[in-house]
C-alpha cells in the first residue's frame, strides 16, 4: 500500500502594471525626515530635504516646531541669517535648501533637526513611487495568509519603468513577481 496525496506545489507569475498621467497629481506626506544634527555651519553646509516640498507642514529642533517657516524661490532668495528672527527658518522651493536664523544656529548647536511636508508627484516619479509601495505592501505581508491556499515565497523578478506613451503623459512601471502556491485554480 501507497500514500496518495493530490496536492500539486505549482508557481504563478503575476505582472502588475503602475500607469500614471502627468497632470495627475500624488501627493506625498513625509513624515519626521531627519535633515541632520545643527552646527555652526549649518547656513553653508546647509541641510537639504530629501524631496523638494510642496508644503512643509513643521521643521523642529529636538521635538520643538520653530514658530515661522517660510518658502523662497530660490537660494538668492534667503534672509541673511542675521536678519532673520530667532525661531524663523527659510526653505527655497528650488533646491530644498533650508536657512536659518544666526540665534537659532548658535542656540541649537548639537540639536537633531527633523521636518514633515509633502511632496507632489506626478508622471513617471509617481508611478515609481507607487510601485515601490506595493513592493513594501508585498514583502509585509505575504505570510498574513497561513491556509494552504495561500500564495507564499514571493520572488520579484523585476521592477522597470517601461514607456507606454510619454509624449502624451503616460508613463508605467511595471512590476513581476512569481509566487509559489498549492492547487492553483482550485481556491484562489
Amino acid at each position: 500500500m501507497g500514500l496518495f496525496d493530490d496536492t500539486q506545489y505549482e508557481t504563478v507569475n503575476f505582472q502588475i502594471d503602475v500607469v500614471t498621467k502627468k497632470d495627475q497629481l500624488h501627493t506625498l506626506t513625509i513624515t519626521d525626515e531627519a535633515l541632520g544634527t545643527m552646527a555652526s555651519n549649518s547656513n553653508s553646509d546647509r541641510m537639504t530635504f530629501d524631496f523638494v516640498p510642496a508644503s512643509v507642514t513643521n521643521i523642529q529642533h529636538d521635538g520643538v516646531s520653530y514658530g515661522i517657516v517660510t518658502r523662497v524661490n530660490t537660494d538668492a532668495d534667503f534672509t541673511t541669517p542675521a536678519s532673520l528672527a530667532t525661531d524663523t527658518v527659510e526653505y527655497s522651493a528650488s533646491t530644498g535648501n533650508l536657512n536659518f536664523s544666526a540665534g537659532d544656529i548658535s542656540g541649537d548647536v548639537g540639536e537633531a533637526i527633523t521636518s514633515t511636508y509633502t511632496v507632489a508627484l506626478e508622471g513617471k516619479k509617481a508611478a515609481q513611487h507607487i510601485a515601490r509601495n506595493i513592493v513594501k505592501e508585498i514583502r509585509a505581508n505575504w505570510r498574513t495568509d497561513t491556509t494552504i491556499s495561500g500564495l507564499f515565497y514571493p520572488n520579484k523578478i523585476s521592477n522597470n519603468p517601461i514607456p507606454i506613451d510619454e509624449d502624451l503623459g503616460l508613463f508605467r512601471q511595471t512590476l513581476e513577481y512569481q509566487f509559489n502556491a498549492y492547487n492553483l485554480g482550485e481556491d484562489i
